[in-house]
């Protein structure tokens, strides 16, 4: 893992300032006037200070320097292939290799003359002649004799420059620039905020956001705690939000399983001035929920059935039992709804109480029947299925039926849901969009998984529904679903990667979030060809920190390869590594790496209380976007709270 951007702007800024310091304090004591005295204190104290500054500036040019080269590189080089890695630390190495020679080379001499120096003032320093002498002979001798006998070393360190050089020059790796650096980096929660840049647009996670690229809609993947929602979601939903609150204000659904949004919406709607356009489904308090009604739409009775039934699959009920009774039981609800809105008053829409007494009763049919219109043309399919088929089936079969349909339906028969889900809706769907209001399903997995499941699966149904009998609206829309897997559908013509499909062109974005790639796989345990439609569908996919192998491994393949530079070290010469004309050869053979290896998901940064660490990191696959990024880079994701 990288040092962060605040440390190494410390460290550079610390470097170049003791670098600045030390050389300032030697021009001044070169400058400085100076008494021709013997034993003039002034002098010696100019002396001491000059050799002491000497000696400190050497070392921090041989390891202090060593430290911000290594943090630096890190930093600039950071979204680069872990080869490239290799190649730039050799570079170092090779550096600090001849540094490191003559630097301590050139203490040594340095300090051997100031002891000189010194004992004029000192005699008693004379009697550590012999060693000083001796050292400054050395030292003297060395600082010649490395150009003469230590070649390789230059050798080494001129090799792996351009092998560095030109790799950069060949290859797509692009060192971040140092005005980045200088810039300096967020180093708290409000530098990183959400910024509203303009209509439809807004920053965020270190980058521009547009509308027009979410309508290809986004999927965020990241193993718990990683900051899916306290940093990702959280942001998202502000700018969407704040970057259409001028001009049309965007309509949407968020779906929150876990129950984190509870609160949090309502005070993001009540900063854009948009109290008044929420609305909430919330069972566990009834007062403060709406009444919608799935029933309750001027869609066909074969969608409402299709909806119904594609409710049942998402529950696991496909799996139980053949398709014969997910087809038996759509065709009576169709023809159920079409006898329900015939013989009902004009303003009650059918209701789940009403199916399942049709469903269990031959005789309540009669009695709707009877008040049928034999010469509309409307009933004809539903007299036909109720006189024929459905009285003419089989007790066994029939009873099946009747079985499957009401343990669907018998939730919806209790309090609260008999109420909120029943009678006139407090608003359509197709309101919704129209008007411009945000839909909050308040209901936690944890309380009550089954209908959670079964209400949020519907509301979404009915508003993807009703996104699509608007295409080329005016006003933008969005769905925002986080731990995703929870509502995913796959019936056919109902299944949420058919919506992905064609929801871009009602300019309408969807944010979701999942754990990782298992996590969808497992609805669909038979076949994964459902999940990963809808990936395909999500052309901007935001991978925050993943242990998953899987999920690691398909995000590593979307990046794809990219030729690089493997770099090798081989000796060379009859005396390799003893002296003159030895030392080692640096070459570099070209090969195909991952752009972004399945290693650097596990690697990226996330939220700490423990640490205090404020943000979390990202790699996003761009697809949305007209160009691409051809090396990645982690975007910073500060914790938004709301």
């Amino acid at each position: 893992m990288s040092t962060p951007q605040h440390e190494v702007l410390a460290t550079h800024r610390r470097f170049w300032r003791t670098t600045l310091v030390c050389a300032g304090i030697l021009v001044v004591i070169h400058v400085w006037p100076k008494s021709n005295q013997p034993h003039n204190q002034v002098r010696l104290l100019l002396t001491i200070v000059y050799f002491a500054t000497l000696l400190y500036g050497l070392w921090h040019l041989v390891v202090p320097r060593a430290r911000y080269l290594e943090r630096l590189y890190a930093w600039r080089f950071e979204d680069a292939p872990m080869s490239f890695g290799r190649i730039w630390r050799r570079y170092l190495h090779a550096l600090d290799q001849v540094t490191r020679v003559l630097g301590f080379l050139a203490i040594g001499f340095i300090a051997s003359t100031g002891l000189a120096t010194l004992a004029l003032w000192f005699p008693g320093i004379g009697s550590l002649r012999p060693l000083y002498t001796l050292a400054w002979w050395i030292s003297l001798i060395g600082l010649v004799a490395v150009p003469i006998f230590g070649g390789f070393l230059f050798t080494e360190l001129t090799q792996n420059y351009r092998l560095l050089r030109s790799e950069m020059a060949t290859s797509q790796v692009r060192p971040r620039p140092m005005a980045e650096l200088r810039k300096g980096a967020p180093t708290g929660r409000n530098s990183d905020r959400v910024v509203i840049e303009g209509s439809h647009r807004f920053r965020a996670g270190g980058r521009e956001w547009h509308w027009e690229s979410l309508y290809k809609n986004c999927i965020v993947f990241g193993q718990t705690g990683t900051g899916k929602t306290l940093c990702v979601l959280n942001a998202i939903v502000d700018g969407l939000l704040g970057s259409t609150a001028s001009d049309e204000p965007a309509a949407g659904l968020i779906l929150d399983p876990k129950g984190d949004f509870a609160g949090k919406i309502e005070r993001l709607c009540g900063r854009y001035g948009r109290d008044r356009d929420l609305l909430v489904i919330d069972p566990s308090d009834p007062k403060r929920s709406i009444r919608w009604n799935p029933l309750d739409s001027d869609d066909d009775a074969i969608e409402l059935a299709s909806q119904f039934t594609a409710v049942l699959e998402s529950l696991g009920m496909k799996e139980q039992q053949s398709s014969f009774w997910i087809d038996a039981a759509r065709k009576f609800i169709g023809h159920a709804i079409t006898l329900l809105r015939k013989t009902n008053p004009r303003d009650e829409p059918p209701s789940f109480r009403e199916i399942g007494r049709l469903a269990s009763s031959i005789e309540r049919i009669a009695d709707r029947t009877d008040r049928l219109d034999p010469f509309d043309p409307d009933v004809d399919a539903c007299l036909s299925f109720f006189a024929d088929e459905w009285s003419g089936m089989a007790i066994e079969t029939r009873s099946s039926i009747q079985a499957y349909i009401t343990n669907m339906i018998d939730p919806f028969l209790m309090e609260p849901y008999q109420t909120l889900f029943s009678g006139p809706s407090t608003i359509r769907m197709d309101d919704v969009l129209r008007k411009g209001r945000i839909v909050y399903v308040h209901m936690p997995i944890a309380d009550k998984e089954a209908m959670s499941r079964t209400i949020g699966t519907f509301v979404k149904l009915a508003f993807f529904r009703a996104v699509l009998k608007a295409p080329d609206k005016v006003r933008p829309s969005f769905f925002l679903c986080d731990e995703f897997q929870t509502f995913f559908t796959t019936a056919k013509g109902k299944g949420d990667a058919d919506f992905f499909e064609r929801s871009r062109q009602s300019a309408h974005a969807s944010i979701i979030a999942t754990q990782n790639l298992p996590a969808l796989l497992k609805v669909t345990p038979q076949e994964k060809h459902p999940a990963m439609n809808l990936l395909g569908n999500c052309a901007t996919k935001i991978f925050l920190r993943n242990t998953d192998p899987e999920t690691n491994e398909w995000a590593s393949r979307l990046f794809g390869q990219r030729l690089v530079a493997v770099g090798s070290v081989a000796a060379a010469g009859p005396n390799a590594g003893r002296g003159r004309g030895g030392g080692q050869s640096v070459s570099a053979n070209d090969q195909f790496d991952a752009v972004v290896r399945p290693e650097r998901f596990t690697e990226l940064a996330i939220p700490s209380r423990t640490t205090g660490a404020d943000h979390c990191e990202a790699i996003i696959h761009l697809a949305a976007e007209a160009v691409m990024e051809s090396a990645p880079r982690k975007h910073r994701w500060a914790v938004h709270p709301i």
